[in-house]
């Protein structure tokens, strides 16, 4: 009786034991494998979120995308704008410069052409007789006013007569003759037989000249 009621205790023992025993198993697993787990479930949540976008965040990210587009479209034609701008900028200052150059040579042309009239002009009041009556004398007084006008109208236009006296300068004065002379030294304008002019700094026309040698 004694062996029988052992034997039953320890079947009792053992039964009260098993389920510890898988308790126990169960926390004695390796944490590395638990950590993997946790991981997997978490990418597989991540991605079941993913898939199961609401339709305000599947709209809102769609916005994004097209802002950021719009964002890029915004850039490259501003980019173009400005290169435009530029390029248009350059054309003009070429078109000007071209422009202003033209009208220049147009009016060193022009002046040249008048440079003779003036000579004849010039001409005519040094070979003007002495003795001319009152009416010839009007006429003459008259003619001086229009060449003062016209001297007038080339200095306000930039042109200047080059220098007639001192010493010779081959850019602005072309020797006819050269001669010995007592009272001019070597080298110095005795005589101009034609003015000369220059136009904003540039020569227009030598003065015919004497010089001493």
């Amino acid at each position: 009786m004694t062996q029988e009621k052992t034997f039953e205790s320890l079947e009792e023992e053992m039964r009260e034991k098993e389920p510890q025993l898988g308790v126990e198993a169960t926390n004695g697993a390796e944490p590395s494998a638990t950590a993997e787990a946790t991981a997997a479930e978490e990418v597989l949540a991540a991605e079941e979120a993913e898939t199961h976008k609401s339709p305000e965040q599947e709209r809102i990210e769609q916005l994004e995308s097209e802002l950021a587009a719009a964002q890029r479209r915004v850039e490259e034609l501003t980019d173009q704008l400005q290169r435009t701008a530029a390029d248009f900028q350059n054309s003009r200052r070429r078109q000007e410069r071209q422009l202003a150059e033209e009208i220049e040579r147009a009016s060193v042309h022009l002046l040249k052409r008048l440079l003779p009239v003036l000579d004849d002009l010039n001409l005519a009041f040094e070979n003007v007789p002495p003795d001319v009556n009152e009416s010839e004398a009007a006429w003459v007084a008259g003619f001086r006013q229009i060449q003062k006008k016209l001297y007038a109208l080339l200095e306000e236009e930039g042109v200047t007569m080059v220098p007639l006296e001192g010493s010779f300068d081959p850019n602005h004065h072309e020797a006819v003759t050269s001669e010995p002379h007592d009272d001019v030294p070597s080298g110095h304008i005795i005589e101009t037989l034609r003015a000369g002019y220059e136009y904003k700094g540039r020569v227009l026309r030598p003065a015919l000249v004497r010089i001493a040698g």
